[in-house]
């Protein structure tokens, strides 16, 4: 009667490893998968971090130019509505 308890101990014990081997490896998968998402979302945050930057950049430049380019009738109204007219 030993032996026949053991064949049926050995397909639970089987059993029991196959299904843990599995949930390791399901483990190892997610992790996996996990490590890759948050490397995404690092990359794409870096990614939108350079752009917004680059949006900065590129409208402080246009203001520069919109400067540069101001006639002396915008450049004289500029000043007068500061406050820096000589009768104000």
């Amino acid at each position: 009667m030993a032996k026949k308890q053991r064949k049926h101990e050995r397909p639970a014990m089987q059993a029991e490893e196959t299904k843990n081997g599995l949930n390791s490896l399901k483990d190892m998968l997610n992790a996996d998968a996990l490590g890759k998402l948050k490397l995404l979302e690092k990359e794409m945050k870096a990614d939108s971090e350079r752009k917004a930057q680059e949006l900065a950049e590129q409208k402080r430049r246009e203001q520069e130019e919109r400067e540069r380019n101001k006639s002396f009738g915008e450049l004289l109204a500029d000043y007068e509505k500061k406050g820096g007219g000589k009768f104000s």
